[in-house]
């Protein structure tokens, strides 16, 4: 079964609504990265340590959303579609990114470690562990905001384009209405001008009856 778009009300707020709020949620995340890049040193998370040049990427990447997601909310507010389209194809971006981060924290396990005892009579043991959950999590908690930006964008997308068809054929049909009205009338008249034409619409039949 074909994907329907999300209704123009979801629960007590409209689809544009809903599309601002995601907005405004991506731009706080992207905001948040950037503040949080340091760019000097590789810096650790999770097990995995991310150079200055990742960081860099990452903090442009988000840098570069910027403009484009408050394009995308502008375009939700006023009805354009090619805002939207550039917004949606953002959050794709953005979808791959954080599946790829998904991918190297779950691949990655932190290493194992022995632990002393504080007194001699006991023996040492080796702990291991996971990534830190609340990282672990992060990208896919973003993975599935992610997912749920793109069908509502989609959604208002499809919105706007039944209300532009709508709209479209309203301001075509009085020109079609009168399109029908002067074929008529000339009609008509080619009727009124031609001698004996009136004639010519009588049934042969009712002819040869007379006859």
């Amino acid at each position: 079964m074909a994907l329907q778009p999300a209704p123009a009300v979801i629960g007590p707020i409209s689809l544009v609504a809903a599309v601002g709020l995601l907005c405004l949620i991506h731009l706080a995340i992207n905001l948040t990265v950037i503040g949080q890049v340091p760019s000097k040193a590789s810096m650790e998370v999770a097990g995995v340590e991310i150079s200055p040049q990742m960081q860099c990427s990452m903090g442009a990447l988000c840098l570069l959303g910027v403009p484009i997601i408050i394009h995308g909310c502008l375009g939700a507010i006023y009805r354009v579609p090619s805002h939207l389209h550039a917004y949606t194809n953002y959050l794709f971006a953005s979808l791959l990114v954080a599946a790829v981060w998904f991918g190297i924290f779950a691949s990655v396990e932190q290493g194992c470690k022995t632990v002393k005892s504080l007194n001699g009579a006991e023996m040492e043991t080796m702990v291991c562990g996971l990534p830190n959950t609340f990282t672990f999590m992060t990208p896919f908690i973003f993975m599935i905001l992610s997912c749920i930006a793109i069908y509502r964008v989609w959604s208002m997308q499809e919105q706007i384009k039944k209300r532009l068809e709508a709209d479209l054929f309203e301001y075509q049909e009085p020109d079609l209405l009168q399109q029908e009205l002067a074929d008529e009338a000339a009609a008509q008249a080619a009727t009124e001008a031609v001698p004996g034409a009136a004639w010519a619409q009588v049934p042969t039949s009712w002819v040869s009856q007379q006859q």
